[in-house]
């Protein structure tokens, strides 16, 4: 697979809107502006991004950047409630995939044509009519290996099998269910490739079997790390990055790609801002400097943006990586657009049932 090119169909369906093509000159930042808002996961995601990009930015161009820690539904829930009260206090936001379907009355249009370093550095198809690529990744199933010695668990049916591979679980309550209905179709037989439309009263009857097993619903990365290092859990449906950090850093800790939910996140511009041009400007920078992407990239363990960094990792790193084929070609199949339409509905069922 050519790094530069995320062009596996999975990964691209799930950007809904299609691509737009990137060049011509990148906006001048309004004078006024000297800080942007930028809402991100919080935590040791957040204090990467400040070292590698909001800081320098500040440097460069003297515009600060005063990082929000929310989750996608926090993100969403408060943004709303800020325009309608007409006091939008955000400029640039973390988006999914369905998020700029679903969302778009919230979003600004991102001019492509203005940000002349997409082209210059980004991946093929990084900018969208209304956000810009920033981070790839995996739901993966997460495992504590010294807890298995006699095989590791590979599939959402192995999750599901409490007798073969005993112990407590964790899965996400993080505004996405369809990453454990996609989950526990999967156990239940269904194809990887085959999970949309969801048949949601299959889903959730399945979820109700595993459900007493699962100790931990994590809402945030940084909980879902601590839930292992606490011992609290042994298995875990969870963002691959955040997984690979704590293998990184000593942690028995890894892997697998089967039928992983792909993890997309991209930046976009909330519509109501005084400071587009500010956040344009952003936008454009965050593109540059390998230096920073590659550095970034292994402290996060997501690939990213910058195509002349996902050249320089090591076949060793590559191999934890989503981009990697052999990966790429394990992952689930995502309907962002079906997502986007069913999206209310899908929060609402999965609320009751929670609390039930």
């Amino acid at each position: 697979m050519d790094p530069t090119k995320i062009d596996r169909r999975s990964l691209l369906q799930l950007m809904a809107g299609g691509a737009l093509a990137a060049g011509g000159a990148a906006p001048a930042a309004a004078q006024a502006t000297t800080e942007l808002v930028v809402v991100a996961t919080g935590g040791a995601f957040e204090k990467a991004l400040r070292e590698h990009f909001y800081d320098p930015f500040a440097k460069e161009t003297g515009i600060r950047i005063r990082p929000v820690s929310a989750t996608n539904s926090e993100t969403w829930t408060k943004l709303r409630a800020m325009q309608q009260t007409g006091r939008v206090e955000w400029d640039i936001v973390t988006a999914w995939p369905e998020d700029l379907v679903a969302q778009s009355a919230m979003l600004e249009p991102v001019e492509c044509g203005a940000l002349k370093n997409l082209a210059a550095h980004g991946v093929e198809g990084a900018c969208l009519p209304n956000g810009v690529l920033r981070t790839l990744g995996a739901v993966t199933i997460s495992y504590d290996k010294t807890k298995f010695p006699n095989g590791a668990p590979k599939t959402w049916a192995d999750f599901w099998d409490v007798k073969r591979f005993p112990g407590p679980r964790a899965m996400p309550n993080a505004g996405a269910p369809w990453w454990p209905l996609m989950a526990a179709l999967q156990a239940d037989g269904v194809d990887k490739d085959k999970l949309f439309p969801l048949d949601l009263d299959r889903a959730f009857k399945k979820l109700d079997e595993i459900r007493p097993h699962v100790t931990v619903w994590w809402r945030t990365g940084d909980q879902s790390q601590q839930m292992f290092r606490s011992g609290e859990v042994v298995l875990a449906q969870m963002w691959s990055g955040r997984a690979l950090a704590l293998k990184d850093a000593g942690m028995p800790i890894e892997v697998a790609w089967t039928g992983a939910p792909p993890n997309t996140a991209l930046w976009a511009i909330v519509k109501g801002t005084k400071n587009k041009e500010a956040a344009m400007r952003f936008l454009d920078y965050f593109v540059t400097r390998p230096e920073a992407h590659l550095p970034f990239s292994n402290a996060v363990n997501f690939d990213t943006v910058n195509r002349t960094a996902l050249t320089k990792l090591t076949p060793e790193q590559r191999l934890d990586r989503v981009t990697d084929p052999a990966n790429a070609k394990q992952m689930a199949a995502m309907d962002a657009a079906w997502v986007a339409e069913n999206r209310t509905a899908l929060l609402e069922r999965w609320n009751r049932w929670l609390a039930s």
